[in-house]
């Protein structure tokens, strides 16, 4: 984790903008965190970011999007980065509430969950670091030249103080961020107010499925009765 003095320079992003951004709805889908990135075909471009400081992560396009059990985010980079969150540099910040009243003041948002190197770490109004995330369900892939990443972030998530739930909440804000090697933050995607998503619903079974099971569920009691006799 960052010391205080990281700290520091964190906070004087915080300010940059005290209103939430409007949220996009989400998009349902199954993801598979495998460095395959064809189950992403149906996910729209969230956000590109221009190019940034080449002494850090360097993001280009961001995807999101989400089914019942996690939040998936996909980035691409403009320069290689075979060791993306794998250290104390890249950061992804969450104001699971999206608003920027509340939790730790950073990048225009009001970030109630730091992930830095796999782990995920509770924040708090004027806290860095109130804790630590049980069940964070951390994964990530990257493709073989190291440009295109894929996550995910269990939506089961629960705060080791109180063992309450993260995602509480149906609309969070993302924030991707990058420090360089003296641990300043010089990357922001976005610049400020954080990337607004609403979760997607599970969709309905539609009715020809409900169809199917209900005629499946009938021949199986009829042929199924047949062969027990």
């Amino acid at each position: 984790m960052k010391t205080k003095k990281m700290q520091k320079l964190l906070l004087g992003t915080g300010f940059i903008c005290a209103c939430g951004a409007s949220a996009f709805a989400g998009t349902y889908a199954n993801i598979s965190i495998d460095g395959d990135f064809s189950d992403w075909g149906s996910v729209p471009l969230a956000y590109t970011a221009p190019i940034g400081p080449s002494d850090a992560i360097q993001y280009e396009n961001v995807y999101l999007a989400n089914d019942a059990n996690n939040l998936y985010i996909r980035f691409t980079l403009y320069s290689p980065r075979s060791d993306a969150f794998a250290n104390s540099y890249d950061n992804l910040f969450i104001d699971t509430d999206n608003n920027a009243s509340t939790g730790f003041s950073v990048g225009g948002i009001g970030s109630e969950m730091l992930v830095q190197w796999g782990g995920g770490y509770q924040e708090t109004s004027g806290n860095f670091n109130a804790g630590n995330i049980n069940n964070l369900g951390w994964a990530i892939a990257g493709s073989a030249d190291s440009m295109d990443f894929e996550l995910a972030i269990s939506r089961n998530a629960t705060y080791a103080s109180d063992n309450s739930p993260v995602f509480a909440n149906n609309t969070i804000a993302v924030l991707l961020e990058g420090d360089n090697t003296s641990y300043t933050s010089v990357e922001f995607v976005p610049p400020s107010g954080g990337l607004a998503y609403t979760f997607a619903a599970v969709p309905e079974p539609s009715a020809f499925a409900l169809v199917g099971f209900g005629l499946l569920f009938i021949t199986d009691r009829l042929f199924g009765g047949r062969r027990n006799h």
